[in-house]
């Protein structure tokens, strides 16, 4: 019921399926040109601010539609919806595959504003996945994944890079990118379902 409901509050966002041209060639790729200092919280981004969305070979900036407690819906040119809480991203629309809902199974530290600690840690996750066209044949519920959040490396750049492993219904890698100074998350790259490419995010610098 949760996933439907979710479902169907993305298909009225109005979503078509992204076609892979190019949305915005000017702006520079996510975090390569911009100090991590200068990079918003990604678990908890400024109020009104864009994220600086890269899926395959579109980019350009995911603005905010609503929030829902915790929850944030964030719109990428009319044609890509995504839900996020906390830094993971939880649901999405607009895609050949679509992500229902991701529910975590146990604490999941990403979902909440605060700094990560360095050491390894074991998640779990349930998954509900959909075809972009939401025939019932193609839907699948309560897909389980494991996960292994690798630990903390040491800093390259100001950054500390955090790996993790999942496998089990889907097998994948997501990465994350906090400050060394504080710890705080700034920058995802992350799975949202088959045979599409990961979403990478980071808070969109104002101004640029």
């Amino acid at each position: 019921m949760k996933a439907a409901a979710l479902s169907w509050a993305l298909m009225l966002s109005g979503c078509g399926v992204l076609g892979g041209a190019g949305l915005i060639g000017s702006a520079p790729p996510a975090g390569q040109m911009v100090p991590p200092e200068q990079l918003a919280p990604l678990a908890a981004p400024p109020p009104g601010r864009a994220l600086w969305a890269e899926l395959g070979q579109d980019a350009g900036p995911a603005h905010p539609v609503r929030a829902e407690g915790p929850r944030r819906f964030w719109r990428m040119d009319q044609r890509f919806v995504f839900v996020t809480e906390g830094a993971r991203v939880v649901a999405t629309a607009g895609l050949p595959t679509m992500l229902l809902a991701s529910a975590p199974i146990g604490e999941d530290p990403l979902r909440r504003a605060a700094p990560l600690g360095p050491a390894p840690l074991r998640l779990s996750h349930s998954l509900d996945l959909a075809g972009a066209d939401g025939r019932p044949e193609q839907m699948r519920f309560g897909q389980v994944v494991q996960c292994r959040l690798e630990p903390e490396e040491p800093a390259i750049g100001g950054l500390i890079e955090r790996v993790e492993i999942c496998e089990g219904a889907a097998a994948f890698t997501n990465r994350f990118w906090f400050r060394a100074a504080d710890r705080v998350l700034i920058r995802s790259e992350q799975w949202i379902g088959r045979d599409v490419p990961p979403l990478r995010l980071e808070v969109a610098v104002e101004g640029s």
